[in-house]
């Protein structure tokens, strides 16, 4: 059954996006449940394709997308230290 799971499709795609009030960046949850991810960890694709692991904090606001009509939500999310490589002096 894991591996079912695991081929099947996902229903929702999470994708980060600027807050055009404040200038920070949320991430945005589209599918049928949009609303309902606050506290797990989602999967987030960035640009290129790749994804990294992201922890949703709060959901900030949800509805539909005006384009689309599909349900969409804003969230926060917690912020990782970056990583950064060591510097030689």
């Amino acid at each position: 059954m894991e591996n079912n799971q695991k081929e099947a499709k996902r229903m929702h795609k999470a994708t980060y996006a600027k807050d055009k009030r404040k200038g920070e960046y949320l991430i945005r949850v589209e599918g049928p449940n949009a609303y309902a991810f606050a506290g797990r960890e989602v999967p987030v694709t960035l640009k290129t394709g790749d994804e990294q692991t992201e922890t949703l904090s709060e959901l900030i606001w949800s509805g539909k997308d005006q384009e689309t009509g599909k349900p969409v939500a804003l969230y926060t999310f917690e912020a990782k230290p970056r990583e950064e490589d060591e510097v030689i002096f």
